[in-house]
């Protein structure tokens, strides 16, 4: 359009060119060549809506018009401010009937042409709005110049300035709708594309994306870096990484692995074990899926902060670095590796599949894991999801994602881990070879494009020559947890009758059908013999199962022997005797892991008292030896003290008796197992948690001072800020000249923030009233450096003693609820419902909470759900005091 409106000017007579009538003249053209090439321009960049999101809808009508897309992006990274691009779209049209939309976010537009016309764009900050009369049926082009600038949150083209030497760093983070945050892009994941990019950069730089370098053209100060095509990738896992990052390199065959972290923390980094890790997955993954390795390259990239622990770009994973220490973690590497191949070779078609690749990739590093024999055995229990999933506030794994802005929170680690539990389950279900023959299918048949939940189980259907479909529909497209128990008879020592009895919730009330294992075990004296292990398939409300008729009469029955299942156990009355009684005599750990959740589970559902299950702790703790049984039950530990911390007055004289316990067994343990480290260190920080005598708490500053040690305890800088923040947590004397010691003592990055977390914890209002309203007046576009402290802050705030301190703002946090939420991403709402929400253990306060849920219907999905976990732990509370004696 401006090259009409030049010819024009250039015609009239020179006179006219300057005068009123020229102005005239040029302003009816304008408009008339508006109207006909290009609807109204709207309002500039930067006074749009910062809303980048893809709506479902839009997603499917894009979807089936446009194909064959390519994507040619020349990025300039030298400017510290921002980066400028230019940027071809090549794409095939099925029709030009209506508009088209290109995603760009909050860009300053330089130049836009459309199939060779050069045009005015029609830009709203969040699209561009391409005219049907500029389209084509067929190929089409468009270019485009623009510049924007580098993000300091967690989505775009992210620019990291390390606070230690000043170097800058670059890196993406696209999902799930951010990949418009740094180029033009049809941004949705079904709509895979070739891009190719190239690179203009600062020549001390490396640059990294998803296709191979092809060309490096080095100048004196900037240089050029040329990437091959790339194979058809969805925009979220395309990717860039540019600066002066330190590598560490490691070929295998035809593939490159690279490891790369920023300069000032590379000496950190345990450079042997992240590539050791990562050459044992990949051979894992090879062996299991039969399908090879997806790229020609691995880069794996330590990047100061992101919305979630890694983000698994094609051929690019970037780790936060506050998620790892220098030495890896087994269990993230493989998760993210696994990702090549169900995220990237094959990625589902829009956001309501998205729990599967995830889940996919986490089972898939599980079995990885448990199949390295130089690894200590995990026991992959899935037990705790059943109790969350016993809630209201739990959905399907499959359901609607309406626009890419629910896709974090409605991807929660609950319903990953319920994913993972589900496929588990399918895994015992269908075997081994069928289920790794289905993934197989799965990958070679969708290999560089993209499927939904479906193609995924007739991919297994067709490996285990049985149909799926009924069992989805069942387990991933319907919510709740069913619960089994063992209902048997015996005469004269032996089953005259068993039977396994399924029930279901009101609210969901369908029973399913599954394979489980069966555990019999008899009662001896120093152990519980395992007499009989029967796999067994149930549906119904009952299933009699006549080959126990006649086997010797068992003192503990557990039907989902060895968690095949995704199923509750409700022990019988005999079992359950036998449990709290005798729990430390079970050899298997993963079973005694699982009957110490079936316990816990029975106190929040009001079936079990608290006094009892803490009995069974004082009779079986003492006698576990195994970090990861251990573990979960001192998890479990922390969370009844919560609530002995929130109990109603009239009982707080038992309160006060079992957190006494509590502190006197672990201290007593942390004792007394310095030949076992790993199970003093786990007592020793239970201890630190349950410390609240004065006599406990003159014994922590004790050893803070060194006045006192414990044999075997090595006081490392963790546990020292854990006692730290303890003490003024609780207002011990002279928890704040301790603070201030360690804070000489330990000046780094990590202790910075922790000293924070024992500021914020000291119950002074002035104080906490402070940071209160640091966090009330948070939004979106907040620093990351302060997302990143808030975050740290709000577990210590208002901790479940200091009530009255919480009271005194709980009807503000109420009220500005729904204004926070609407500015605020889903990460900063996820730590304040959980830690923010008023919570009392008491009717009023469920009533307050679930006016609240009425009265707000426009609430985002993760406070929502927020709310209604909020109310569920009321109701879990009174329910779990209700039967203690006072």
């Amino acid at each position: 359009m401006a090259q009409h409106i030049l010819a024009l000017k250039q015609r009239l007579p020179a006179k006219q060119r300057h005068s009123g009538l020229s102005l005239c003249i040029m302003a009816a053209a304008v408009l008339l060549l508006s109207a006909c090439q290009s609807t109204p321009t709207t309002q500039p960049a930067h006074q749009a809506q910062d809303n980048a999101t893809i709506s479902a809808e839009q997603a499917r009508s894009r979807a089936n018009r446009i194909s064959d897309i390519h994507y040619q992006l020349a990025l300039d990274l030298s400017d510290n401010q921002h980066f400028r691009g230019e940027a071809t779209i090549s794409f095939s049209l099925n029709d030009n009937d209506a508009p088209l939309l290109l995603d760009l976010h909050q860009a300053r537009l330089h130049q836009l042409t459309i199939n060779d016309q050069r045009l005015y764009p029609n830009y709203d900050g969040q699209h561009l709005r391409l005219s049907p009369s500029l389209l084509n049926r067929g190929s089409n082009q468009v270019s485009l110049s623009y510049s924007h600038p580098y993000s300091i949150g967690d989505q775009g083209l992210i620019q990291a300035i390390d606070a230690v030497d000043g170097r800058r760093y670059l890196y993406s983070h696209l999902l799930p709708a951010s990949a418009q945050r740094m180029m033009p892009v049809f941004d949705q994941p079904n709509l895979k594309a070739v891009f190719q990019l190239s690179v203009t950069a600062p020549s001390d730089w490396r640059v990294f994306s998803a296709a191979a370098e092809r060309e490096q053209r080095h100048g004196t100060n900037l240089s050029q870096w040329f990437f091959a095509p790339s194979p058809p990738l969805s925009p979220h896992t395309f990717s860039l990484i540019a600066g002066p990052y330190h590598q560490w390199q490691s070929d295998e065959a035809s593939l490159t692995l690279r490891l790369l972290a920023r300069q000032s923390i590379a000496h950190q980094i345990d450079t042997d074990t992240w590539l050791a890790q990562t050459h044992q997955g990949l051979t894992f993954y090879r062996q299991q899926l039969g399908v090879d390795y997806p790229f020609n390259h691995y880069n794996q990239i330590l990047v100061p902060h992101l919305p979630t622990q890694t983000m698994a770009n094609a051929a690019n994973a970037t780790f936060a670095e506050t998620a790892i220490d220098a030495t890896p973690s087994l269990s993230l590497n493989l998760r993210t590796l696994a990702q090549q191949w169900f995220g990237n070779l094959v990625t589902l078609n829009w956001w309501d599949s998205f729990w599967l690749s995830q889940s996919l990739g986490i089972l898939l590093a599980n079995k990885a894991m448990i199949a390295d024999p130089s690894t200590p055995a995990r026991y992959q229990d899935i037990h705790n999801v059943y109790q969350l999933d016993d809630k209201h506030s739990l959905t399907p794994p499959k359901q609607a994602v309406m626009n890419s802005a629910q896709v974090e929170p409605g991807v929660n680690q609950a319903m990953l881990s319920k994913g993972v539990a589900l496929l588990t389950q399918l895994n015992y279900l269908v075997g081994d070879t069928a289920f790794n023959q289905g993934l197989q299918y799965y990958l070679e048949q969708h290999r560089f494009g993209n499927a939904n939940l479906d193609d995924f189980i007739a991919s297994l259907s067709l490996a285990a020559k049985r149909p799926l479909a009924t069992w989805a529909q069942q387990w991933l497209y319907q919510a709740g947890v069913n619960r089994i128990e063992a209902q048997f008879q015996c005469s004269n020592g032996r089953i005259s009758h068993f039977n396994l009895h399924q029930s279901a919730s009101e609210q969901y009330p369908t029973l399913r059908q599954q394979k489980v294992k069966l555990g019999l075990f008899t009662l001896g004296r120093d152990t519980l013999h395992r007499n009989l292990v029967v796999a067994t398939t149930y549906s119904g409300s009952d299933t009699e199962i006549k080959r126990l008729q006649g086997v010797r009469c068992p003192d503990l029955v557990f039907p989902n022997y060895q968690d095949w299942g995704y199923v509750q156990v409700q022990l019988d009355p005999e079992s359950l005797t036998t449990a709290l009684l005798h729990l430390s005599k079970v050899d298997e750990p993963k079973l005694r892991i699982m009957l110490w959740q079936t316990l816990w589970h029975s106190v929040t559902r009001g079936e079990l008292t608290l006094d009892k299950f803490l009995g069974s702790v004082f009779i079986n703790a003492p006698q576990e030896d195994d970090p990861q049984v251990l573990q979960p039950l001192l998890s479990q530990l922390r969370q009844a003290k919560a609530l002995l911390e929130q109990m109603s007055p009239n009982r707080q004289h038992y309160s006060q008796r079992a957190m006494r316990a509590l502190e006197q067994m672990s201290l007593r343990l942390t004792m007394s197992r310095q030949a076992m480290p790993e199970i003093q260190h786990l007592w020793l920080e239970a201890y630190i948690d349950f410390a609240l005598s004065h006599q406990a708490k003159q014994h922590l500053s004790a050893l803070l001072n060194g006045t006192e040690r414990l044999t075997g305890v090595e006081l490392t800088p963790a546990l020292r800020w854990d006692m730290v923040i303890h003490l003024n947590r609780y207002d011990a004397i002279g928890a704040q000249r301790l603070l201030q010691q360690e804070k000489l003592r330990d000046s780094s990055p990590q202790a910075q923030m922790l000293a924070l977390s024992a500021e914020v914890a000291q119950p002074i209002a002035a104080q906490k009233r402070q940071w209160f309203e640091r966090i009330q007046r948070h939004n979106a576009d907040a620093d990351s450096l302060m997302l990143a402290k808030l975050l740290r802050i709000m577990p210590h705030l208002y901790p479940s003693e200091q009530k009255a301190l919480s009271q005194a703002t709980a009807e503000q946090r109420l009220n500005e609820l729904a204004q926070l939420d609407k500015r605020n991403s889903a990460r900063f709402m996820q730590a304040y419902n959980q830690y923010l929400l008023p919570q009392e253990c008491s009717y009023a306060s469920v009533a307050r909470l679930s006016r609240l849920l009425n009265s707000e219907p426009d609430l985002s999905p993760v406070t929502q759900r927020g709310v209604k976990q909020a109310i569920e732990a009321e109701q879990a509370c009174i329910t779990i005091q209700q039967p203690l004696r006072q």
